[in-house]
């Protein structure tokens, strides 16, 4: 299994509803996104995959969060990692 944490911090609460659109996407077999409100302008979204090659093919939630950083976003943050 393999992880991708993005933390993100929002310029204003109300892009909540765009966020929660982009997380809501249908995904392939083996692939899961969570996503958690930590505060009213900040959360965190959790990809699970079945391995790190899948997790080279599916990059579109990141690539929308990462293209809202710079409009509407004060703070993007991303890990990865396998599961030991």
């Amino acid at each position: 299994m393999y992880a991708r944490v993005i933390n993100f911090t929002l310029l204003a609460p109300s892009l909540w509803t765009v966020i929660q659109t982009t997380t809501s996407i249908e995904t392939a077999k083996g692939h899961t996104i969570l996503l958690f409100k930590s505060s009213e302008n900040a959360g965190v979204v959790v990809e699970l995959f079945a391995d790190i090659k899948m997790a080279g093919k599916e990059l579109k939630t990141l690539e929308i969060l990462q293209k809202f950083k710079e409009q509407a976003m004060a703070k993007v943050s991303v890990l990865e990692g396998k599961q030991q």
